[in-house]
């Protein structure tokens, strides 16, 4: 029965599509490294080839050998796009590193050597949410020197992809960059005033707890001074006789 049950579910899933299952980001283009080459102490800004027309949220992030996994690679965590200034270079976001790949990598993986390729990835997200939907991706080669060099598309000069780039020109808030939108609060509020519920709906049994256990304890006490009173009386009586 098991294996008829197996069967008849595989035989289902083999016909949803794929978009049943987890999606992949989509790929929106590249990102150029500025300065194309340095060392990991050199200060680096990165330009997308365009925007995002999905989320509101922007991250950055950092993959390859000793930098893998869910808990390493997080350069720039989920922020508002808005804090970026898109308005300076429409059809392109520009954005600094909050600090050097040395310092970072330091603090990421520390005492990991970094040697190899390196993807740098600027992933689009929706707000309260840490699924990439739409990439721009860039590639790096680290020499085990401390060195880098910015490979294929990622090399462009960032003057040829933006006209009228001013080096340093770009800026970003970062941490939290804004106060929560108000479908933000609103779900926030209604959560909160969900657990409040609750917590009063649990109240009553909890006094009703509270008052037995300190009537059992009342109860023990008034019986044990009540053995004690008699037996305080039953001496002062053998007293009195002899």
């Amino acid at each position: 029965m098991r294996a008829l049950v197996g069967a008849v579910l595989a035989a289902a899933l083999v016909g949803l599509p794929s978009a049943a299952y987890a999606d992949e980001p989509e790929r929106l283009g590249y990102l150029v490294v500025d300065p194309p080459t340095g060392d990991l102490l050199t200060p680096m800004d990165i330009a997308t080839s365009d925007v995002c027309t999905r989320g509101q949220m922007f991250a950055v992030k950092l993959d390859g050998p000793n930098l893998d996994g869910a808990d390493r690679g997080n350069v720039i965590g989920t922020t508002k796009i808005a804090t970026i200034g898109p308005e300076s270079y429409p059809g392109h976001y520009v954005v600094p590193l909050p600090t050097d790949l040395a310092t970072y990598v330091a603090t990421a993986a520390p005492g990991q050597r970094i040697k190899g390729d390196y993807t740098l990835t600027f992933a689009c997200r929706d707000t309260l949410s840490t699924v990439d939907l739409q990439i721009f991706t860039g590639t790096i080669a680290v020499d085990g020197k401390g060195r880098y060099e910015a490979q294929g598309e990622s090399a462009t000069a960032i003057e040829d992809l933006i006209d009228g780039y001013i080096p340093g020109s770009a800026g970003l808030v970062y941490g939290d960059p804004a106060a929560p939108s108000p479908e933000e609060a609103t779900e926030y509020a209604v959560e909160l005033s969900e657990q409040q519920a609750a917590a009063t709906a649990e109240a009553p049994w909890r006094i009703v707890l509270l008052v037995v256990g300190a009537g059992l304890l009342l109860g023990a006490a008034y019986a044990y001074w009540r053995g004690r009173r008699k037996e305080v009386e039953s001496d002062e009586s053998v007293s009195v006789g002899s």
